[in-house]
């Protein structure tokens, strides 16, 4: 759970205007997998808000692999101001690929494992990004 908490905050450090969106996977599957030797949940990721809740931009929580750059189109694309995201790293301990009944939730790691989820809204302005859900921070960690 630290280690969730702690890439979604680096994550959301890495949102600044004129960066990258490849900028936040980068800083959340640098920690996730490199400092914490967890898996992030391949082919999640967070989403713009809008008219609708999940809209356009994808915000994956990895960086695309080497040579399919095809797998994230949008990843270097750049944090404009203005822009309000979701942003939601998922770390699973034992593997990052996932199972699930055909279009159903939950979403379970595919091994069984333990696995943490933490969202937040942001909204990326001339200064830098601002969490909109920045209270999440002195919450409780809550097991379920």
């Amino acid at each position: 759970m630290r280690c969730g908490r702690e890439a979604l905050r680096r994550g959301i450090g890495a949102m600044q205007p004129g960066a990258h969106y490849a900028d936040f996977a980068r800083a959340v599957q640098g920690h996730v997998e490199g400092e914490c030797r967890f898996h992030c949940i391949r082919g999640l990721g967070g989403h713009g808000i809008g008219r609708k809740l999940h809209g356009p931009p994808f915000i994956a929580n990895v960086m695309p692999p080497p040579g399919r750059p095809a797998e994230w189109p949008e990843a270097f694309d750049v944090f404009r101001p203005g822009l309000l995201v979701a942003v939601e790293p998922m770390i699973g301990v034992g593997t990052g690929d996932t199972a699930q009944g055909h279009g159903q939730w939950p979403i379970h790691t595919a091994d069984g494992s333990a696995s943490v989820h933490y969202e937040a809204d942001v909204l990326v302005t001339e200064s830098g990004p601002k969490d909109l859900t920045d209270g999440l921070f002195e919450l409780p960690e809550i097991i379920g």
